[in-house]
C-alpha cells in the first residue's frame, strides 16, 4: 500500500520496476508476490483497480487508513518494521518516526544490557574465548545501533537541511 501511495496508479510491472530502482540493492521482492498481492489488495478494498489494457492499481481512501493506522502502531521488537517506516517516512510525520525510534532504543538498549550482563560471567577462556567474539560483536552491533538512533532523532528534530 505504501509503494501506491507514493507512486500513484500504476500498473503492477510499473510497481516492480519502482521497486527495483527503490530499493533493489538491498531487497527485491518476487515479482509473483507483488503481482497476487495486488489483486487481493483490491478485493479488500485497499485498492482501487482500474481496467484498460492491463489492470492500473491505485490506494484506495481505506487502503490509505490502514497504511495510516500501520505507521501509528509500535511494536516492540519490531526492528525491521522500524527501519521500513523509516524508509516510508515522507508518507507519516515526524513525531510518528520518533515515536518509533524511542522504541526502538528501548529495545536495543534492553539488548545491548544483556550483553552486559553476560560479558561479566564470560571468563574468556575455553568455550568463553570463543563466545566472546559473538558477544562482542553483539555489543558493538548494539552501540552502533544507539549511535545511529541518535542521530536520525537529531536529524528528524532539525529537519531536512
Amino acid at each position: 500500500m505504501a509503494l501506491l501511495a507514493i507512486e500513484g496508479e500504476r500498473s503492477g510491472y510499473e510497481l516492480a520496476k519502482a521497486v527495483e530502482n527503490a530499493i533493489g540493492h538491498i531487497w527485491s521482492p518476487a515479482r509473483s508476490g507483488l503481482y497476487a498481492c495486488l489483486p487481493r489488495l483490491a478485493k479488500f478494498g485497499l485498492a482501487r483497480v482500474r481496467r484498460s489494457d492491463k489492470p492500473r492499481y491505485g490506494i484506495s481512501p481505506a487502503g490509505r487508513a490502514a497504511l495510516e493506522a500501520w505507521f501509528e502502531r509500535v511494536e516492540p521488537g519490531a526492528r525491521e518494521t522500524v527501519f521500513l517506516k523509516l524508509f516510508l517516512g515522507g508518507l507519516t510525520t515526524d513525531e510518528v518516526l520518533l515515536r518509533h525510534l524511542a522504541q526502538f532504543r528501548k529495545d536495543v538498549e534492553t539488548r545491548l544490557a544483556g550483553y552486559r550482563a553476560i560479558e561479566r560471567t564470560n571468563s574468556n577462556r575455553g568455550h568463553d574465548w570463543y563466545h566472546r567474539h559473538l558477544l562482542v560483536l553483539g555489543i558493538e552491533s548494539a552501540e552502533r545501533e544507539l549511535s545511529w538512533a541518535d542521530r536520525i532523532e537529531r536529524a528528524l528534530r532539525r529537519g531536512p537541511r
